[in-house]
């Protein structure tokens, strides 16, 4: 059956109004390249050149700096990457394990990492959010990371990935019947299962000792589905990839990139609802004093998502997209 979520609000994007608009996000070197890995392949082979090689090292964050071993590094879908991170990411993408939703992994071997600090000055680089103006002083916020165990090792990256969610490419207005211009550029809707997004904050809290609350969420309790207002980087960024499954290919589930989320969304063909899955980063704020880091104890914490590629199995024509207040027409007189 088709769900109609009405919402008598006018929409909002997904982070406070103090925010600034999407285009002034700035990104470490070590998120501008993971996005760059996530966001297409290449066709490159071979170790890389010098530059190539220290451009990797130079935005390993984990990295050691005083470290003088060598590291060994492997080509995963053209982007030179270590052989560690190679590893992750063949687990996560390639032989897609440890995905949430995926009926075939009920516990996903992650840890969730989240500490939070004060917002920087809107002067000074900040990883993934646009810089508050006003630099809010109530709020606390951390980028989580995750830790995956792959028989009996652990490994860390900043992305988790959710099965059998929903990808809302059509158009949205307000209630002037205006179409709003974010969407679609730095925001979209994401559905998730309910049960999905429960677990998803249960490992959230087993993780970090933090309960989520469930701002910036709307639970759509006929079609059991949360409404999740994830990010989406914009240009010059790295932007997120839109994948379709290779219908051909039925003895393996591959998937062919059809382009950014941002440049599907324009295409009359792609402006629809399509089932999939994504790959989030995630964030959380928290409310509390200047010159006080909030605890557990007493304070939830904001969950906030960003879509980081999202690889589709076709539409979804029994889920219906979110619907915003409609302009009432007025009574004769």
């Amino acid at each position: 059956t088709l769900r109609a979520t009405y919402n008598p609000n006018s929409p909002k994007p997904p982070v406070q109004e103090v925010r600034r608009t999407a285009t002034n996000w700035q990104i470490t070197p070590t998120r501008r390249r993971w996005l760059s890995i996530m966001s297409d392949d290449k066709d490159a082979q071979g170790e890389g050149d010098e530059v190539e090689q220290q451009e990797v090292l130079a935005s390993m964050g984990d990295r050691n700096e005083e470290s003088t071993s060598p590291v060994s590094m492997v080509r995963w879908r053209g982007h030179l990457v270590s052989e560690k991170e190679a590893k992750i990411l063949k687990h996560v993408f390639d032989d897609m394990q440890d995905h949430f939703g995926n009926r075939k992994c009920e516990s996903p071997n992650i840890k969730f990492n989240f500490d939070p600090s004060l917002f920087l000055c809107k002067n000074e680089p900040y990883t993934y959010r646009s810089h508050p103006d006003p630099t809010p002083r109530d709020r606390w916020h951390g980028e989580l990371d995750f830790t995956y165990t792959i028989n009996h090792e652990t490994y860390n990256m900043d992305y988790i990935a959710i099965d059998n969610v929903y990808f809302d490419l059509n158009p949205k207005y307000d209630g002037e019947g205006k179409q709003i211009k974010d969407y679609g550029h730095s925001w979209i809707y994401v559905y998730v299962p309910d049960e999905v997004m429960s677990k998803v904050k249960q490992y959230f809290y087993t993780g970090t000792g933090w309960s989520p609350s469930d701002e910036g969420l709307a639970d759509d309790l006929n079609a059991e589905l949360v409404s999740i207002p994830a990010k989406i980087y914009p240009a010059p960024n790295p932007e997120p990839s839109f994948w379709t499954r290779d219908v051909e290919d039925r003895a393996n589930l591959s998937f062919t990139r059809v382009g950014s989320v941002q440049s599907v969304a324009k295409d009359a063909d792609y402006q629809k609802i399509h089932r999939g899955i994504g790959v989030f980063a995630m964030s959380a704020d928290v409310p509390g004093r200047e010159n006080r880091k909030p605890t557990p104890d007493y304070e939830d914490a904001q969950l906030m998502f960003t879509l980081i590629s999202a690889r589709t199995f076709g539409p979804a024509i029994a889920v219906a997209p979110v619907v915003y207040a409609p302009r009432l027409r007025s009574p004769a007189s």
